[in-house]
């Protein structure tokens, strides 16, 4: 007997020694991409950062310079926003930094959340700002004794309207923030095709300078009235109202998604029951619990799972079919598989039960 099982394991080593060799370059983290993604993801987002910090200095002084001499409220409220956008560029560079620090023996996923954070910071500032300049543009409605000087508040209008226009190009992003790699079937000799990246800090630094655009748009609007019509002054508070409401819509999205990401919800692109379905067509799994998607940054996903099959004695070759297969549609940060024998399965446990809707 000992000499069969001798002779089977030796066959067992062969058979997967066959399969490594079929595939050399195999190892764990052989098909993820998702590290090479990050670092691009956030040499991109640091360079788009750097340069509208730079522009957004240069226009912020020349507009506090205009709104000295305009006394406008409206060209104040732009130029609150745009110091507001500055101070959320600086600390999503900060972040950026921290994301990049390697993971601790305390930090073990290292300091990706940081990137959440710095964006979930910048939200504040903004709302910090807008609650600000509300209650200044009450007490101008109460107190209408001020005055206006239309023609230096048309000039930093139009001049910041095209000052935003250039950072919202600079900081634009496009696509959404995973792959789906239909080449990586050969995915150790060529590589996945580039993601679209969406980065965190970034998507909130483009949702601020969205609300400045639009704001510039109204600021110009209410310039325009008060330069042919003086006695409608009013305008610039009025401006300053449609502007708070219009900067506090556009922070609801990105509000939603950082909320979804500190309470480890699944982001966008990583469907459960797609997810699932993936890991069931592999050959020899039988079924699939405690299945967990959490997200680590808005593109940064993680997966664990509990696999249960019949024939474990090919928990290897299964582990690492999964995990193709996984990587082959989703960029995730890490997989965890858990291979165990279905005979070892309870069906009234609590942790092994499907999620609601």
């Amino acid at each position: 007997m000992s000499w069969l099982q001798k002779n089977s394991n030796e066959e067992r080593q062969q058979q997967e020694a066959e399969v490594t060799g079929a595939n050399p370059a195999y190892h764990c983290h052989s098909y993820s991409q998702a590290y090479e993604n990050r670092k691009r993801e956030q040499h991109q987002a640091r360079r788009k950062l750097c340069v509208a910090s730079v522009v957004c200095t240069f226009f912020m002084i020349a507009e506090i310079t205009g709104e000295y001499i305009a006394g406008s409220l409206a060209v104040v409220s732009d130029a609150a926003h745009v110091l507001g956008d500055l101070t959320s560029f600086l600390i999503s560079l900060c972040s950026l930094w921290l994301t990049s620090k390697p993971p601790t023996k305390q930090l073990t996923f290292g300091w990706h959340r940081a990137e959440i954070l710095g964006a979930l910071v910048s939200m504040i500032i903004v709302w910090m700002v807008t609650g600000v300049l509300t209650y200044l543009a009450c007490m101008r409605l109460l107190h209408p004794d001020y005055d206006i000087d239309a023609t230096v508040m048309l000039i930093t209008s139009a001049c910041a309207l095209l000052t935003n226009i250039l950072l919202s190009l600079i900081l634009h992003q496009t696509g959404h923030g995973h792959s789906h790699g239909a080449q990586a079937r050969e995915c150790v000799s060529a590589p996945l095709e580039k993601p679209a990246l969406s980065n965190a800090s970034l998507r909130a630094a483009f949702v601020h300078t969205i609300g400045d655009l639009f704001q510039s748009i109204s600021v110009l609007i209410s310039a325009l009235i008060i330069f042919f019509k003086p006695q409608y002054k009013i305008a610039d508070p009025i401006c300053t109202f449609v502007i708070s409401i219009f900067v506090l819509a556009t922070t609801i999205t990105i509000l939603r998604d950082i909320l979804t990401v500190l309470m480890e919800g699944t982001s966008k692109g990583f469907a459960y029951d797609a997810v699932k379905a993936r890991i069931l067509a592999v050959e020899k799994v039988d079924s699939v619990h405690n299945l967990h998607l959490w997200s680590l940054t808005m593109n940064q996903t993680a997966l664990s799972a509990h696999i249960a099959t019949a024939d474990t004695k090919d928990s290897q070759k299964i582990l690492r079919d999964v995990s193709q297969a996984l990587f082959e549609h989703y960029s995730f940060h890490s997989i965890t598989i858990q291979i165990e024998s279905g005979e070892d399965q309870k069906p009234d446990c609590v942790f092994c039960q499907e999620p609601r809707d």
